[in-house]
């Protein structure tokens, strides 16, 4: 593989159009790599990142807008402009930004209705990759559907208006394969931390040979399930050989990046070991 060998992309949905690119890219990285066998775990931790992102996303916006309603019920007469320039300080301050939005979680049902965002993306994307399955425009009747899906197209707007996005990047060398997914919003230390435990948990049901068990208990997706996506990430990290805790790291500051790290070294011995 040529030195530094780099893609970068936004993903502005999640769909199938989008997976497919990715999918795309992510074949030639893995077949310049040689480890084409490991193309289908490496994608599914990819895809658990950006559904990972998506969800932070929509969770970030809605508390954002929860702190604008009560800034403006707070103080009368605030204007649009100075809701933002507090709304910003609060974003600057990682501590008060935390403690305003664990007293919005805990009054304002946020997983909750970021579940029912969730689930009207859900419909709105099987009516947009069936119409890119055929190549073609929505029927009215899909317009009408998508039209009733109003918690989505509101966040939809939110963040184009807020110019929240997730980006992709890929970069290879003849050691590694490094593949970064950052969503341009910050995380609670509460759901870092819940993050951090899931980890820890399933390792410790891996490490006493009841992997499956971890995902028995965790069946309940309270919190809209933040934390399990990582430990799916880690099965298939240890599936491949690889150690999870070195594999994968997550940056929190103004953004949020979780950064893969594949050493080809270790994903080709794995792919010798292979039946």
């Amino acid at each position: 593989m040529a030195p530094k060998k780099k893609v970068t992309g936004i993903i502005q949905i999640y769909s199938r159009k989008a997976r497919d690119q990715i999918v795309n890219i992510g074949k030639k990285f893995a077949k310049d790599a040689g480890i084409t066998e490991m193309m289908g775990d490496i994608f599914a931790c990819v895809d658990e990142l950006i559904k990972n992102a998506v969800k932070a996303n929509y969770k970030f916006l809605l508390v954002v807008e929860r702190i604008s309603e009560n800034l403006k019920n707070q103080y009368q007469g605030l204007g649009p402009q100075d809701v933002q320039k507090h709304i910003f300080a609060i974003l600057k301050d990682k501590q008060t930004y935390d403690r305003m939005a664990s007293e919005i979680i805990s009054q304002d049902y946020i997983s909750e209705k970021v579940r029912k965002i969730l689930n009207q993306e859900g419909k709105y994307l099987n009516i947009r990759n069936r119409a890119y399955a055929e190549n073609r425009e929505y029927s009215e009747d899909e317009k009408r559907t998508i039209s009733t899906l109003t918690d989505f197209l509101h966040m939809r707007r939110q963040l184009k208006e807020k110019d929240i996005k997730i980006l992709l990047k890929i970069e290879g060398n003849d050691d590694f394969v490094y593949i970064e997914v950052t969503n341009t919003a910050p995380i609670m230390t509460h759901d870092l931390n819940r993050i951090y435990e899931k980890r820890d948990e399933y390792k410790n049901y891996r490490e006493q040979g009841r992997e499956q068990n971890f995902f028995i208990n965790n069946i309940d997706t309270t919190d809209s399930g933040f934390g399990l996506g990582y430990a799916t990430i880690d099965s298939f990290l240890s599936n491949m050989g690889l150690n999870p805790e070195s594999s994968i790291t997550i940056i929190s500051a103004n953004n949020t990046t979780a950064m893969l790290s594949i050493p080809l070294a270790s994903i080709r011995l794995s792919i010798q070991k292979i039946p």
